[in-house]
């Protein structure tokens, strides 16, 4: 009898440590988009070896332990189960508390984005629930029945805590199972949503602006539902919702009456992807901010990014009209590549193509209030623009905003009025004043290197004392990421006094960069966390310092 309750105790410890594990390990899957092949990844890179070091050694450790007992005790049953049984449940009582303890998991846990328990991830949990105890009970099956045969054999005993002790390491690959188990009903769950939200926008007088890009894309589409709304209904996505479920939840959540324009960012990481969304949004019109090397991890080529972008155009009906960045050479020639039959108009603020698109901007001006330029159509009207914004490369995203404004109906006075009311999107270059004499520019959302230089100029521009610069570096840029993120380093090392360079890895390319350029050694800190970050810079701070927290990575690329 006490063999049996020892049995079901063990499998429940067991069944707990793994379900813990998994709630870990399904916050990361999370935030990889749900991609099995990401996870991968991840698990084989250094963020995972710490827990993958103390999973080996939860293994080995105990399994070396009642293998040596077994030999020991040989003939003696009854010792050895007790001093096996005491082993394992020491040991599974620590599994369940360490990461806890450790900070992996829990209140001690420094989650930049907790887990959200969408009906995704409680599917997840359940199949990974029922994957297990079915594990658990062909074990039973196996190795215990008949009952009589275990109580009475140390070999079979000692075979049931091997194959527990291992189950208990196997979570990620569980995790990936269940993962893959759930696909056709993820797939399904998507479908239905999609087909939803589609007939949907269909059935609304709602006309679509669909907006991509490798970087600019959020912060157009906010810009644009901002001075759209000062005249019309505008229904816009929140935050970077940039997926087919994201956009489907939006639409389905909401009551498209009274809608005029529904604004659409459409992200992409695999050639095809903005196509499936535009078979969703069905634009009327779309942006293309920019082409760069974003996933270039997943995308191979850049002239697949190119190919990708362009989906948008593709599906832009006749009566439509495409917006595009023409200092932009890769989407430029790509264009003129292309024989569309909508109408095309394209804006720069590089003096060499002025003569060549529809809108430009002279006279830029920038300070710690905000930008202000003029807007020159090629027609000789201008528009004098005002706005709170920082960053030059704002001024490409607001004459991406001006030209749909004006073709969806905005007067010049209309568009220069709601351009007033056009505000930072958060943690993109955002200035923030903490009210202790130090201003902070919040891009820690920004995770591409034209919009990080940028950030660094606005930088050098308004700061008057220290210019302090806290990175971890850029990710999913493929073989150019080691380049990019040095390349980014050699370009601060003149327009910065401190380096708060965070994780190891990434940011390490940053520091070789600005050492290359001369940069003290002694300037450049080197930490775990953004809390660690947070305190180098309670111990360098002073009155009129300005800080830039420059692309803050998802806790999968972070250190434990």
């Amino acid at each position: 009898m006490l063999t049996l309750m020892f049995v079901f105790f063990l499998a429940g410890l067991c069944f707990a440590k793994i379900i813990i594990q998994g709630i870990y390990l399904i916050h990361k899957l999370q935030q990889l988009s749900y991609s099995n092949a990401k996870m991968l990844t991840w698990l084989e890179g250094t963020t995972y070896r710490k827990v993958l070091v103390w999973n080996l050694f939860e293994l080995f450790i105990p399994l070396l332990m009642i293998l040596m007992f077994y030999f020991v005790s040989k003939g003696q049953l009854v010792v050895y189960k007790w001093v096996t049984s005491s082993i394992m449940v020491a040991v599974f009582i620590w599994k369940i508390i360490h990461p806890f303890s450790a900070g992996w998991m829990g209140k001690k846990a420094n989650y930049k984005k907790p887990l959200v328990y969408t009906a995704r991830v409680k599917r997840l949990l359940f199949t990974l629930g029922l994957l297990v105890f079915i594990i658990l009970s062909l074990t039973f099956i196996s190795v215990i029945y008949p009952l009589n045969r275990f109580s009475l054999s140390s070999w079979f005993f000692f075979r049931y805590n091997s194959f527990i002790l291992l189950y208990s390491v196997l979570t990620p690959i569980f995790i990936l199972i269940a993962n893959l188990i759930n696909a056709p009903v993820e797939k399904l769950v998507r479908y239905i949503y999609f087909v939803k939200a589609k007939v949907k926008l269909q059935k609304s007088q709602v006309s679509s602006i669909g907006i991509t890009g490798s970087f600019g894309k959020t912060s157009t589409k906010f810009f644009l539902a901002s001075v759209l709304n000062s005249k019309y209904k505008t229904l816009t996505t929140p935050s970077s919702f940039n997926t087919p479920m994201g956009i489907s939840k939006v639409l389905n959540g909401e009551m498209l009456d009274g809608y005029k324009y529904f604004t659409a960012e459409m992200g992409a990481d695999h050639v095809g992807d903005i196509k499936e969304l535009c078979n969703l949004v069905q634009p009327k019109a779309g942006i293309i901010t920019a082409v760069g090397i974003q996933h270039l991890e997943t995308f191979g080529t850049p002239e697949n990014i190119l190919k990708t972008k362009l989906e948008l155009f593709d599906a832009i009906p006749e009566s439509g009209f495409g917006i595009y960045n023409y200092d932009c050479k890769m989407l430029r020639d790509g264009i003129a590549e292309q024989s569309y039959k909508f109408s095309l108009y394209s804006y720069s603020m590089e003096p060499q193509n002025f003569s060549n698109v529809y809108l430009y901007a002279k006279d830029i001006i920038q300070d710690c209030n905000g930008l202000a330029f003029s807007a020159c159509f090629k027609d000789g009207r201008i528009l004098n623009i005002k706005t709170g914004l920082l960053g030059r490369h704002n001024v490409l995203n607001l004459l991406a905003v001006i030209l749909a404004a004006w073709k969806n109906g905005m007067s010049d006075k209309e568009i220069e009025f709601g351009m007033r009311s056009v505000e930072a999107v958060d943690h993109r270059l955002k200035r923030i004043d903490s009210g202790n004499g130090v201003l902070v520019l919040d891009d820690a959302f920004n995770s591409n290197y034209n919009g990080a230089i940028e950030a660094v100029n606005v930088l050098n521009e308004i700061g008057t004392n220290k210019k302090i610069v806290v990175t971890p570096g850029f990710v999913e840029l493929g073989d150019m990421e080691v380049e990019q993120n040095r390349n980014f380093g050699s370009y601060m090392a003149s327009k910065i006094d401190y380096a708060i360079l965070v994780g190891g890895g990434k940011s390490m390319s940053i520091r070789d960069g600005l050492l290359d350029k001369g940069f003290a050694f002694d300037h450049i800190f080197q930490v775990d966390s953004l809390s660690d970050a947070q305190n180098v810079l309670a111990k360098i701070l002073t009155v009129g310092d300005v800080v830039l927290f420059e692309n803050d990575l998802p806790d999968v690329y972070s250190k434990m």
